[in-house]
């Protein structure tokens, strides 16, 4: 049985070859804005519904990767499963 290839990340590139620094901020900086206009409604949404909605745009692994540095830079909050926009209050302190 043969292996299937994994999906593409970016056009051209394959989900084996080892991305550099330029690669992931080029991805990350496509896909940031989308994510957060999403979000800016204040509704928490799981992964899933956020790859869902954003299917149609992006390759799943680039907003999954999005949403990974979106959380750990606290530009996003993920908190039982659901991701949110970070408070104000949250910010301050």
């Amino acid at each position: 049985m043969a292996r299937r290839a994994g999906p593409a990340i970016m056009a051209g590139m394959s989900a084996r070859r080892f991305w550099s620094s330029a690669d992931l901020d080029a991805v990350i900086e496509r896909v940031t804005p989308d994510i957060l206009a999403l979000l800016g409604d204040g509704v928490a949404r799981t992964k899933r519904m956020i790859l869902a909605a954003l299917a149609d745009r992006y390759p799943r692994e680039d907003v999954k990767r999005t949403l990974m540095r979106l959380a750990v830079t606290e530009q996003l909050v993920e908190k039982g499963g659901k991701y949110t926009l970070p408070t104000p209050e949250a910010e301050q302190g």
